[in-house]
C-alpha cells in the first residue's frame, strides 16, 4: 500500500482517459437503492467466456480495497453463465463475510473487462440466494439484494490473488485452517450445499492480476491506484475521480513521491493515534463509508444518539485529528491529518443533506456484528475507509 498526493487543500493528480484508467464516481449508487453514502463506485463489463457478443456493462459496482474478486447480484445480471465446479463436477458456491455482513450464491465463470483492461475466463461470485439455499452456517447481516447493499455488486481490488487462499485449499476438520467459505452444492435442498475444499487457483480471485497485455506488451496486473480530488468540509452531492490500473508500468501510475507502507500477511498494517498514542492494527478500505478507530471510551469523541450511536461520531465541532501510520516492519512511515465531524450535522444540515460525498466522516470500529447489537467484544481497530482517499492518491499493490 502506498499514500501519494497530499493532504489538506493541495491538489492531488488526477490520471484522465488513458488505456488503463476507469472513471469512478462517489454518488447517490443504484436510482432505487436509497442512497448511499460514500460509495465509490465503477462501471465493469462481463460476458460469456469466449463470446464477444454476449457481454453486459453493469454500472454502480462499488470499488472494494478491502475484498478480493468480482460479485456481481444475480437479479442484476442478465447472462447466462457457466458455473464453476469441484473436480467432481459438482457445482460451486461462497459465502463471503464482511465486516457489515455477508452475501451467498453460485460461482460462475466470465470474462472481465473495465476500462480497455480485461481477463478471460474469471472466477466471479454471482450473489443470489435463489439457486440455493442460505447455509446456516452462513451468518452475517443479509446483504443479499441491491438495495440491502446499497450497489449492484463489488470490485474487490486489495492486494491480494484469491479472496481466501491457502486456507481454503486446506482439508476440513475439527483442526483444519479452513475457514468453509466454499460450498459444493450437489442439489438445491435445504442441506444441498456442504462445505468444500477449492484449490486457490479455483477460488474467487482480483480480476487485476488476470489482465492481459496490450498490443504493445505492456501489462497493468500488479496493481491499482485510487484518485479521488479533495472536497468541501460539508462534502459534496457527487464526486468524479479515476481508478488507475498498473503501478510503475505507464507514465499516468508511477509512484513519484509517494511512501510505500508494506502490508504483513494479513494485509494490515499499523497506525498510531493520537501520534504519540496507542497502537492499533489497521487496513486501507475504500468500500467502508467512514474512517472507523477505536471506541468513545479510547477517543473521548462522543458518539452519535440514538441508531447512529454504532456506527458513527458526533463531536459538538469539528475535529482536525492527526494518526501515524507504519508498517509492521519498520521500515516507513507517515503522519496523516483528517477530520471527524458530527455525522448527524453532515446528514441533516441543509447545506449537506442533499450530499453524498464527505472526508470527514468517522465512527467508532467496535460494530455490530450479526445477530447482535452493541459492542460485542470485536477487537478495535484502524478501518481507513473511503473519507481517507479524498485528496490523495491510495496505491494497492499485489502482495
Amino acid at each position: 500500500m502506498a499514500c501519494g498526493g497530499s493532504s489538506g487543500s493541495s491538489p492531488n493528480t488526477i490520471a484522465t482517459s488513458a488505456y488503463n484508467v476507469s472513471p469512478i464516481f462517489v454518488d447517490y449508487g443504484p436510482p432505487n437503492a436509497g442512497g448511499y453514502t460514500n460509495g465509490l463506485f465503477a462501471t465493469v463489463t462481463v460476458c460469456v467466456p469466449g463470446s464477444t457478443s454476449q457481454c453486459q456493462g453493469i454500472d454502480n459496482v462499488l470499488v472494494d480495497t478491502g475484498s478480493s474478486g468480482l460479485r456481481l447480484f444475480g437479479s442484476v445480471l442478465t447472462l447466462s453463465l457457466p458455473a464453476r465446479t469441484d473436480a467432481s463436477g459438482t457445482p460451486l458456491a461462497e459465502c463471503e463475510q464482511f465486516l457489515s455482513g455477508s452475501i451467498w450464491g453460485p460461482m460462475q465463470s466470465a470474462d472481465f473487462s473495465i476500462a480497455n483492461e480485461q481477463a478471460a475466463n474469471l472466477a466471479i461470485q454471482v450473489i443470489d440466494e435463489s439457486t440455493y439455499p442460505l447455509p446456516a452456517s452462513c451468518t452475517g447481516t443479509d446483504m443479499n439484494t441491491p438495495d440491502l447493499l446499497g450497489a449492484n455488486g463489488f470490485l474487490g481490488v486489495n492486494s491480494f490473488l484469491q479472496d481466501c487462499g491457502p486456507a481454503c485449499a486446506a482439508g476440513l476438520g475439527s483442526n483444519s485452517e479452513n475457514p468453509g467459505m466454499y460450498y459444493a452444492c450437489s442439489s438445491g435442498a435445504a442441506d444441498g450445499c456442504q462445505p468444500a475444499v477449492v484449490p486457490v487457483a479455483q477460488q474467487v480471485s482480483n480480476p487485476i492480476a488476470f489482465f492481459v497485455p496490450d498490443s504493445n506488451g505492456t501489462t497493468d496486473n500488479n496493481g491499482s491506484i485510487i484518485e479521488l480530488p479533495a472536497i468541501p468540509a460539508e462534502g459534496a452531492p457527487s464526486v468524479t475521480g479515476s481508478l488507475v490500473f498498473g503501478i510503475g508500468t505507464r507514465e499516468n501510475n508511477g509512484l513519484e513521491r509517494a511512501t510505500v507502507i508494506q502490508l504483513d500477511d494479513t494485509g494490515s498494517f499499523l497506525t498510531t493515534y493520537p501520534t504519540n498514542g496507542s497502537v492499533s492494527s489497521a487496513f486501507i478500505d475504500s468500500g467502508s463509508n467512514a474512517i472507523y478507530f477505536l471506541d468513545s471510551g479510547t477517543t473521548g469523541i462522543p458518539a452519535c444518539p440514538g441508531q447512529l450511536s454504532d456506527f458513527y461520531y458526533c463531536p459538538g465541532s469539528t475535529l482536525n485529528l492527526s494518526a501515524r501510520i507504519q508498517d509492521t516492519y519498520g521500515r516507513a512511515a507517515l503522519n496523516v491529518d483528517f477530520s471527524v465531524a458530527n455525522a448527524m450535522t453532515l446528514f441533516e444540515s441543509p447545506a449537506s443533506e442533499n450530499n453524498f460525498a464527505y472526508d470527514n466522516l468517522a465512527g467508532p470500529s467496535i460494530t455490530p456484528q450479526s445477530g447482535t447489537s452493541g459492542n460485542n467484544n470485536v477487537p478495535a481497530y484502524f478501518d481507513w475507509g473511503l473519507p481517507f482517499h479524498f485528496g490523495r492518491n491510495v496505491f494497492a499493490a499485489q502482495l
